[in-house]
């Protein structure tokens, strides 16, 4: 990876962070952060948001703003799907917007008009449902879903992410690192089962994630932003990575490809969560 693509990442990240610091101060939306799934969790496909789905708990409107749209029902008169059967929209200052959906449609409180940081929304789903209530933050002007981590109150959290298993694949083979001590030359994929554990104890999604050959960053990615352009879906502000590219059909993350020569060769993977908690593992193979 040439330095300047890191320091575009870098810069990317960090007008990210300014926008948090900046424009507004969300709260959380419900159970003081005790989200199950994180931005970036496997949920048929890339989660945009984060999934709190904790039993009839209440879903909080994360700070004050104008309710500028809510539907309850299997779907929109257009006929695109409400999943969960909910969905409600609040715009705030600075063109953001944060977006609530999968509420128990009983319980939407479709009559507010001005919010209040604190208002009572909704419920998240019952007992028994596949998946939970989602909170999105939604970058209007950029047209951009942000990682809600980014602009929430910082979690206390000393526990670091796992690393299950670092794969390489070639052709449709699978060599795992952790059990094979030699490859043949040629051009590699790196499938990549990692994650980190929610506050709810479910594996979630990293913040941060890197790869490292012979001690050089080959590929960094950093869970910040998701969007849509031409008909396709992008990830990460700074790697712009495309998400059929970037999440493989069992969830794992999909990396590459990269060529490896004749020789010693040292593979590196680490990753960090949004708490700065980090997992290193390294690996050396021969390459025959």
């Amino acid at each position: 990876m040439s330095r300047t693509i890191v320091r575009a990442g870098a810069i990317a990240i960090a007008a990210i962070a300014l926008l948090a610091v900046s424009a507004l101060a969300f709260e959380w939306p419900a159970d003081a952060g005790k989200f199950r799934y994180g931005f970036g969790t496997p949920r048929d496909g890339f989660l945009r948001g984060i999934e709190f789905g904790s039993n009839d708990g209440l879903a909080l409107a994360a700070d004050d703003g104008e309710m500028t749209f809510s539907a309850v029902g299997a779907s929109l008169p257009g006929g695109y799907p409400l999943p969960g059967g909910s969905l409600i929209a609040v715009a705030h200052p600075a063109d953001m917007m944060t977006i609530y959906a999968g509420l128990r449609p009983d319980s939407v409180s479709s009559y507010l008009k001005n919010v209040r940081k604190g208002d009572i929304l909704g419920r998240s789903s019952s007992a028994g449902a596949s998946r939970g209530a989602t909170f999105y933050a939604f970058d209007a002007r950029e047209r951009r879903f942000i990682n809600p981590l980014i602009l929430m109150p910082t979690l206390i959290d000393d526990k670091p992410p796992v690393i299950r298993s670092v794969s390489l694949s070639m052709e449709g083979a699978e060599t795992r690192l952790d059990q094979s001590k030699a490859v043949r030359q040629g051009s590699y994929y790196f499938l990549i089962d990692a994650y980190d554990s929610s506050p709810a104890g479910e594996a979630s999604s990293p913040f941060d994630l890197r790869v490292l050959i012979d001690g050089s960053e080959r590929e960094r990615v950093v869970y910040d932003a998701a969007w849509a352009s031409a008909g396709k879906a992008n990830l990460f502000g700074g790697a712009s990575r495309g998400e059929d590219s970037y999440l493989a059909g069992d969830g794992r993350i999909r990396l590459g490809p990269y060529s490896l020569s004749r020789g010693r060769v040292v593979i590196s993977v680490a990753v960090s969560d949004y708490a700065s908690n980090k997992r290193e593992q390294t690996y050396s193979i021969t390459v025959q």
